[in-house]
């Protein structure tokens, strides 16, 4: 997974109901925390996508795209502080047994886009 696929695993996990009231305290605490930091680093108009997560949760098709571009444009992606804490809450919750559920996924318009796990993409743009 790179940086902006394991940042949108993170905030979904903490956003669907994969972390529900029997996921442990550690594992909400954790999402919980990590949220705060990217929210922290996303401004103004690019916290709207995650916004739009957590209100409508991961059902809802617009956020995934407008996330993405947003967590790019503010160098999320690249933090190593965040991504570290985004891999650390992944396998909290895979211990747990917490996961998130992506949904329905509108990728109108985007190339060279690739979500799961254990996936390979080779793209040729002419």
């Amino acid at each position: 997974m790179d940086g902006v696929e394991l940042l949108v695993a993170a905030l979904a996990l903490g956003a669907s109901s994969g972390v529900t009231d029997a996921t442990s305290a550690v594992v909400r605490d954790a999402a919980e925390t990590f949220r705060g930091m990217v929210w922290r680093r996303l401004t103004g108009d690019g916290q709207d996508a995650l916004r739009l997560l957590e209100a409508e949760g991961t059902d809802s098709g617009g956020w995934q795209v407008r996330l993405v571009e947003d967590l790019t444009r503010a160098g999320v992606d690249r933090d190593e502080q965040i991504l570290r804490l985004a891999r650390d809450l992944l396998a909290q919750a895979a211990a747990a047994g917490a996961r998130a559920r992506i949904g329905q996924v509108d990728l109108r318009g985007a190339n060279g886009v690739l979500f799961g796990d254990s996936s390979t993409q080779n793209n040729t743009f002419n």
